[in-house]
């Protein structure tokens, strides 16, 4: 609720200490970012995980105490706590059960879409489960990865609100709620962030240190460290064909249909000189050949013109 004064130019935004909103909007747009690319992630792992299409989005980002948190929770309650290593605390990830009966059964082998049951699970309806929360947490590790490395790991699996207790009452807390989606089934994935996890990150929860917009965050060439470091560790799982060029030779097509076991081929290539290293098609090395236990290989002696700066490195094996 808002009030203007009596020359009607500022207005005055009632504030509630009980319930006091820790996160700034610049905080909380970053953090809407960042749940909408786990929700991306979320809905990848989990539907190679199911073998179903699934999908994930961000419907609700609020802040509230974890009193409320788990007020919300009902009974029967499938939920999930998880650390985030180096951040203290844990998280609260909620499944509803609307959601996870039916990805129970089509992880057993069921088409899905039977009636949602409000009951604890069993034994092994838990044990499945604890593989869908482990997807989850991939998912925040990726959508973190450009602010902070973290690890996480699920430590409770619980299925009655009464015994869960990872926070004060009155510890505010950042609930965002997902939507997950997998065929005629939906229901809300709910994670619920301590303030006191998030406090540690909250200058790297900048819209512009994240986005690149201060000077620090860029390097020479314009990009971000996230961004810099997300395409490096993508790039460095590229498999690129390497290849050794022996020598050419020509001959008469009545000579290459008589070839037999034993023939020789002269190339004109000197053993005196290196040999030609390339890389996806491009001449980029240069090196001699040798062995490396029982492979061939070859000793990179330096680059190309093609190739820039001259390099040393160790034997590369042939791979047959």
């Amino acid at each position: 609720m808002t009030y203007r004064t009596l020359r009607g130019k500022r207005q005055i935004r009632l504030y509630d200490f009980h319930r006091p909103e820790k996160l700034s909007r610049e905080h909380q747009a970053a953090l809407r970012i960042l749940h909408d690319n786990m929700a991306r992630f979320a809905a990848t792992n989990l539907s190679a995980h199911v073998r179903s299409a699934v999908k994930v989005s961000l419907i609700a980002l609020d802040q509230m105490t974890y009193e409320e948190f788990t007020e919300r929770l009902g009974t029967p309650v499938v939920l999930g706590v998880a650390e985030f290593a180096p951040l203290e605390g844990k998280v609260g990830i909620d499944i509803r059960p609307e959601i996870a009966f039916p990805l129970i059964e089509r992880l057993l082998g069921s088409p899905g879409g039977a009636e949602t049951l409000r009951r604890p699970l069993t034994d092994l309806e838990s044990a499945v489960m604890r593989t869908v929360f482990n997807r989850v947490i991939d998912s925040a590790e990726e959508a973190w990865r450009d602010v902070l490395e973290i690890e996480g790991s699920l430590t409770a699996l619980e299925t009655s609100p009464f015994f869960t207790q990872f926070a004060p009452p009155s510890e505010m807390m950042l609930v965002a709620g997902l939507l997950l989606e997998i065929g005629d089934s939906q229901g809300r994935i709910n994670l619920g962030w301590p303030y006191i996890m998030l406090e540690a990150v909250l200058p790297q929860l900048s819209l512009q240190y994240w986005m690149g917009g201060s000077p620090a965050a860029r390097n020479d060439s314009g990009e971000t460290g996230g961004e810099r470091s997300r395409i490096e560790s993508h790039l460095m799982h590229v498999d690129i064909p390497m290849t050794v060029d022996l020598g050419t030779t020509t001959v008469a097509v009545r000579d290459l249909l008589e070839l037999d076991v034993g023939d020789v081929l002269c190339l004109d290539q000197s053993v005196h000189e290196p040999l030609t290293v390339s890389v996806d098609g491009r001449r980029v090395f240069s090196g001699w050949p040798g062995r490396m236990g029982n492979n061939l290989a070859v000793q990179i002696q330096g680059a190309t013109a093609e190739g820039g700066d001259n390099v040393e490195g160790d034997p590369v094996p042939r791979r047959d």
